[in-house]
């Protein structure tokens, strides 16, 4: 065979492959992901708030430092 067909070949038992594991996966239920979406957006939004909190204060803390320095 030519290296075209065998790649061809190749090809579609890769895609035969990823078929047969996309049936084996286990999908949430609604319940399931709207819980994990919860979760989720309530950690960014937590480590946000806890980044924008140490942004402030180690910006300040600077300033009043540059301040001090003058």
């Amino acid at each position: 065979m030519s290296k075209v067909a065998d790649a061809f070949k190749s090809f579609g038992e890769f895609l035969r492959e990823c078929g047969a594991e996309i049936r084996k996966i286990s999908w949430p239920n609604r319940q399931q992901l709207i819980g994990s979406v919860w979760v989720v957006g309530s950690l960014i939004l937590l480590l946000s708030l806890y980044v924008f909190v140490c942004d402030t204060v180690l910006g300040r803390t600077m300033t009043w430092l540059v301040k001090l320095g003058e």
